[in-house]
């Protein structure tokens, strides 16, 4: 297990929001019988699958990234109103020891950069915050980085009229001019780019790091379950295309097995949600480090 981790000079930091009440199986990837997570019970908990909404600090050639920014405060109302905490998670990871106690320092002059994979709402939800209801970026020195054809789809009125978190928690970075729309494989730092890997979203993109010949991927929701990395057929019921998001997790999953890359997957149990794809006897397996 580990929550720390360094890839030549880049830091990745895991950081948990919030924990949401675990679900069937079934609700989950509906195309998958339950018959057929037979050899995968060790990887649910008490039958259901238990996800995990965690995001990613990475520190790289002085800046701060913070990918992905959680479910938000809450009290979610469709979570048996469960709250986010990632805001008092991030204060120790982001604030030196000797200024923790100062109450006018915050993780929201830290953070110089926030990325999106993708814009679902346990992906957004620290994005904005409001005060006599005016928004503000809870990231104040940050750039947002959205992917473009995200942010085409999301604006969708028949989608914004199921997804109103978009109206209160992305549309909102536009107007406050803290957005950048990025497209394709775009570069935050030399050692830090974004690589497209559609199909859970349209413009869903995951995280590479490459440092001093040292790897690692931040994969967003291209990885929801450690069953898909031996069933990458497996797709979610909320996957826009699920035959593009078949493609990106057979291609991701074989560069990560063949070049070595450290895997980050915020969506995985806390003890698993770092490690490596590899191969023993003609099979991949999910190696926790």
């Amino acid at each position: 297990m580990a929550d720390k981790i360094t890839v030549g000079n880049v830091e990745i930091t895991a950081v948990m929001d919030m924990v949401p009440p675990p679900r069937p199986p079934e609700r989950m990837f509906p195309e998958v019988s339950r018959e057929a997570w037979v050899p995968y019970e060790d990887i649910l908990e008490n039958g259901q699958i238990q996800l995990y909404y965690g995001v990613w600090v990475v520190r790289s050639q002085g800046q701060t990234i913070l990918v992905d920014t959680g479910m938000g405060p809450g009290p979610h109302e469709h979570l048996d109103n469960r709250t986010g905490n990632l805001y008092e998670e991030l204060r120790p990871i982001l604030i030196p020891a000797d200024r923790l106690n100062n109450t006018n320092v915050g993780p929201s002059d830290e953070v110089t950069i926030v990325v999106h994979t993708h814009l679902h709402g346990d992906h957004v939800g620290w994005n904005i915050r409001y005060s006599g209801g005016m928004p503000a970026p809870n990231f104040r020195r940050a750039r947002y980085l959205v992917p473009k054809l995200d942010w085409d789809y999301f604006n969708q009125p028949e989608v914004l009229e199921e997804r109103p978190y978009i109206r209160t928690q992305v549309l909102p970075l536009q107007r406050l001019r803290k957005m950048d729309l990025i497209e394709g494989e775009y570069n935050i730092t030399d050692e830090v780019s974004t690589l497209p890997t559609p199909g859970h979203t349209p413009g869903h993109q995951v995280i590479l790091i490459n440092s001093q010949g040292q790897k690692a991927m931040i994969v967003g929701d291209v990885l929801h379950s450690k069953a898909q990395v031996y069933e990458p057929g497996w797709t979610a019921g909320v996957d826009t295309d699920k035959a593009a998001s078949r493609r990106s997790r057979a291609g991701l999953l074989d560069r990560a097995e063949k070049e070595g890359y450290v895997v980050a997957a915020g969506h995985f149990h806390p003890d698993d949600h770092i490690g490596k794809v590899v191969l023993q006897e003609g099979k991949r397996f999910w190696q926790v480090l």
